[in-house]
């Protein structure tokens, strides 16, 4: 196989990855993918496919903390070099920027880091997301207003309490605890208007 079908294999093999990393930004948290997650998901697989990668750093500079900051920056640009190790010649390679904060010396570790987990999710075309279920569809909500309407239009307590029973199994499947607090009261107006005197 060339280069582009080994790649093409990998990309089979693999379509998603979780973010799992909270990241405190300081004025809140964001998810991330680490590059040590990236590194363990496609690692065999390029094995498998015979694919051998390799950095070149092409430029950096560190830029000197401003007064009063606790971290430098530093920026680099690297090229990797995707190569089909049963035909050297037969290679790819991609250009990736980088920074990274710190205030000793790990920040070039850093940015190396960031571009080849970079590097690898977008040639390997690796999706990435809260969880998996959210890259196909919005996030369930708990259909409060449909679960209310047909508690109201129904006519005797055995009903109630039976729709009540699969809106609840409902609730908690989607954990929305409110939601149920909010039917349950309905269910009790509902049954309190029903034992009135016609």
């Amino acid at each position: 196989m060339n280069l582009f079908q080994r790649i093409n294999a990998v990309r089979s093999k693999i379509a998603y990855v979780q973010k799992d990393k909270s990241v405190s930004t300081g004025q809140g948290n964001y998810k991330a993918v680490t590059h040590d997650q990236v590194t363990a998901l496609v690692r065999q697989h390029m094995i498998d496919a015979g694919i051998v990668c390799f950095p070149v750093l092409v430029e950096s500079q560190s830029i000197p903390k401003e007064e009063g900051a606790k971290q430098f920056r530093y920026e680099a640009t690297y090229d990797f070099t995707f190569v089909n190790m049963e035909v050297p010649e037969d290679r790819l390679t991609i250009r990736i920027q980088a920074h990274a904060m710190d205030n000793a010396d790990k920040a070039p570790g850093k940015a190396l880091s960031y571009a080849k987990k970079y590097a690898v999710l977008k040639l390997f075309e690796i999706e990435t997301g809260e969880d998996e279920e959210s890259r196909y569809k919005e996030a369930e909500e708990f259909d409060l207003e449909g679960w209310s309407e047909k508690i109201t239009a129904a006519g005797s307590k055995e009903v109630i309490e039976y729709l009540y029973f699969e809106a609840k199994k409902d609730a908690v499947r989607l954990n929305d605890a409110p939601a149920l607090k909010a039917l349950g009261a309905h269910v009790k107006t509902v049954l309190a208007k029903l034992e009135q005197p016609q």
